[in-house]
């Protein structure tokens, strides 16, 4: 019974919704400002890599000029292009708008705006440590490991050489253990939980 007496408020306030101005007090109206909404209830675009446009940046003021690093110190963090949840509504700021170019196409302009929460610049490509660690002991002498990581060159190199006659390989499993064997595409390694 109190499923059906919260659908008919929900029915009720949501074409009103829209049509409330920014100015009313949020303890007034049922309806929030799109970017109070809790992180359950909107969607959220992946971080945007910039690949080294700080103009951008400067601009918007989101996205990723430079993504990865190794520990916490390293990692930047940005907002993300958000919007709310399908058949969920909520009033929009315009002060909070986001450029259209490098957004969805399905979701309506006014819908788009920049979250309150940021979010690390790290991007995950599907390398495995631990797969690649034993991918390297195990078959580094010929390069797998490089190739895999995106180092076609070097890999081609060490298949000729047979791992360097054996210092190259035992090299890169040392790189790999201390973390100075990384992607080529500076992604970082993706977690096992």
């Amino acid at each position: 019974m109190s499923l059906v007496i919260l659908f008919v408020l929900y029915l009720l306030t949501l074409s009103q919704c829209c049509k409330i101005a920014s100015s009313v007090p949020p303890a007034v109206s049922m309806c929030r400002n799109c970017t109070e909404l809790p992180k359950h209830l909107i969607q959220c675009e992946p971080v945007l890599d910039l690949e080294g446009n700080r103009t951008f940046l400067d601009k918007y003021g989101y996205g990723c000029v430079e993504m990865g690093g190794e520990n916490y110190g390293e990692v930047k963090m940005t907002p993300v292009v958000c919007y709310p949840l399908e058949h969920f509504t909520c009033v929009h700021d315009p002060e909070n708008s986001v450029p259209r170019d490098r957004t969805q196409k399905e979701i309506k302009d006014e819908l788009l705006f920049l979250s309150t929460f940021t979010e690390p610049c790290i991007k995950y490509s599907g390398h495995y440590f631990q797969s690649t660690l034993i991918m390297s002991i195990l078959l580094g002498i010929i390069g797998v490991d490089r190739f895999c990581l995106g180092w076609t060159g070097i890999g081609v190199g060490k298949m000729l050489t047979l791992g360097g006659l054996g210092i190259w390989w035992l090299i890169d499993i040392i790189l790999l253990i201390t973390g100075n064997l990384t992607p080529n595409d500076k992604s970082n390694w993706e977690r096992l939980y």
